[in-house]
């Protein structure tokens, strides 16, 4: 087969989105079989091109999400028609597919539908997307992946697509996610001005990953005598002033370390040096952050909402994300507690094995070929 995936979001730092659609296309370009892997790109994919046989084709006028469902419209099935291609697939959600592909089956990863699962809590773009856009588009598509069976019920609930032509395939963890040295650890955490043993979350600032509560939770644990800081790793986005106000108004400023966006080359570093990695998330399409954190040895306490059951299985433990209380004694057994740190870091090296983007890009393949044999019988 010849296929061509949608690749958006490259030229600048990765997201969880951005990250699922540059491991797969490169666990795809790695699968024997001979199939060629084409990158229709939307902006730059430098961070992607670097050491892969990969052929790019340009969409101009994309590099940017309203250029991408609308100008991309037109661009793809000329591009399909022209590159002869036999599968497009869209790992971004963004379902730019209203003309079709011009012969060419379509495939769609929806990672989640947080605009209806959790309302208020996404920008104007997004709601115009997941709510407007999406279920006018989704009926032209030959078949949508999700990251979750958690992701899947809400899709057909929310997007009305039929049970039978909505896949379950889980992301993966990278190579790189794993144990490594107390040297390697300690050289990055001095760069973001941390010492090794803190508490960690990675994740965007913003209000769906429920921050403010985290933070009630750990000055509960300040109270209560716990001297390791919060570090929080991640960029700022969609209303998150009200979060760095709370920050002061508990009197945590010191304690908690705002670090911003931290690169993947210093991401397994970083993991690697908390004791602990808390993740209270209201809603995730697959959570990749646990399962990093898993991979690196770090015991996780997380939601038991949406897809983090399934991701983390019995490897973390999981609490009600409203439940402040809950939280933070679950955050206090597992700094107290040694060999409960142990026993979670043993079942969560275990867990995150089975997480492989190689095996993600096998399944993924096989949508793929079911696809063209629906098209075969059509």
């Amino acid at each position: 087969m010849r296929i061509a995936l949608i690749a958006y979001g490259l030229d600048r730092p990765l997201s969880g989105i951005s990250r699922y659609t540059l491991e797969l296309t490169r666990a795809l370009a790695a699968l024997p079989g001979g199939h060629e892997v084409l990158l229709l790109a939307a902006g730059s994919t430098g961070v992607l091109a670097e050491g892969n046989s990969l052929r790019s084709v340009p969409l101009f006028g994309c590099s940017r999400l309203p250029g991408l469902v609308t100008l991309g419209n037109v661009l793809i099935p000329w591009k399909a028609r022209r590159l002869r291609v036999d599968i497009v697939h869209d790992p971004t959600g963004v379902t730019p597919f209203l003309f079709g592909a011009d012969g060419a089956r379509t495939v769609v990863t929806l990672h989640d539908v947080f605009a209806w699962s959790c309302p208020g809590h996404s920008t104007a773009m997004d709601t115009l997307l997941y709510r407007y856009w999406l279920p006018r588009v989704l009926s032209r598509v030959d078949a949508v992946i999700t990251d979750s069976q958690a992701s899947k019920t809400d899709v057909i609930r929310y997007l009305k697509v039929p049970h039978d032509k909505t896949h379950v395939i889980y992301g993966g963890v990278s190579a790189s996610y794993r144990p490594i040295s107390v040297d390697e650890i300690a050289r990055t955490a001095s760069r973001y001005g941390l010492a090794q043993g803190y508490i960690l979350f990675v994740g965007s600032i913003e209000e769906r990953k429920n921050l403010r509560r985290l933070l009630q939770a750990y000055a509960w644990l300040r109270q209560k005598g716990e001297e390791r800081p919060l570090a929080i790793v991640g960029p700022r986005k969609w209303k998150y002033a009200h979060i760095l106000q709370m920050v002061e108004e508990l009197g945590i400023g010191d304690q908690v370390i705002f670090t911003g966006y931290v690169p993947d080359e210093d991401l397994p570093a970083t993991y690697c040096g908390a004791d602990l990695f808390v993740f209270p998330s209201l809603y995730e399409g697959f959570g990749l952050p646990p399962l990093e954190a898993m991979a690196c040895g770090t015991p996780v306490v997380c939601s038991n909402t949406s897809s983090l059951p399934e991701v983390v299985g019995d490897a973390a433990i999981t609490v009600d994300p409203y439940d402040v209380e809950a939280l933070a004694d679950a955050m206090h057994r597992v700094l107290s507690e040694a060999a409960l740190r142990e026993e979670l870091r043993a079942k969560g090296l275990a867990r995150a094995k089975m997480f492989t983007w190689e095996r993600t890009a096998h399944e993924t393949m096989a949508i793929y070929a079911h696809v063209q044999r629906t098209q075969g019988a059509s």
